[in-house]
């Protein structure tokens, strides 16, 4: 469809990089936009459920859908667009029902670290602008990556992102996505 541009997905458990190299990837292209789903979530006020407890399933739908339709909108209107936040594939089918009707390109990218490696980054990042307030419990953490490491993600859309530096993960996502690697 003319004027739509492409729409990743960056997931994968917490201090795996994805707001880091999010920003990186983005810039790589003009016009652009990068969006922290987590946004949406800090949204919701009285009555909300930590979106990692299995009760929160109905409400996670509900802000996801929302954070779906906001970054379609941009994808729609020609900005190259990375969404970046915990995106398990059970969730893939909002962001593509936002996407289908417009025509727009749906890319998954999963960054992957050790969970040794994860918790390390989740621990060290407690003073780090860009994180303050990013959850830091070591049992969620450890529980989110088990999560991302059992839910079946295909091996094309998984990105090495353990000891390597944000820009070498950056270029390889540029790389695989103009390759095809993460199309949905």
């Amino acid at each position: 469809m003319p004027g739509t541009a492409p729409l990743l997905l960056l997931t994968g458990s917490p201090g795996c990089g994805k707001t880091t190299v999010a920003p990186l990837v983005a810039d790589r292209h003009s016009p652009s936009v990068c969006l922290d789903l987590d946004w949406f979530f800090a949204k919701l006020r009285s009555g909300a459920i930590e979106p990692w407890r299995e009760e929160a399933h109905r409400q996670n739908r509900v802000v996801l859908t929302a954070a779906a339709e906001a970054v379609a909108a941009f994808a729609q209107s020609g900005y190259f667009t990375v969404a970046e936040g915990i995106l398990y594939p059970f969730m893939l089918d909002l962001f593509a029902e936002a996407s289908a009707p417009h025509g727009i390109e749906l890319n998954y990218a999963v960054l992957r670290a050790p969970v040794g490696v994860v918790q390390q980054r989740v621990e060290g990042r407690r003073s780090e602008p860009q994180h303050v307030g990013a959850l830091a419990d070591a049992a969620v953490v450890d529980d989110l990556w088990t999560q991302f490491e059992s839910h079946g993600v295909e091996e094309r859309h998984r990105v090495d992102s353990g000891e390597r530096a944000p820009d070498g993960i950056a270029q390889e996502v540029e790389r695989r996505l103009e390759a095809g690697e993460f199309r949905l």
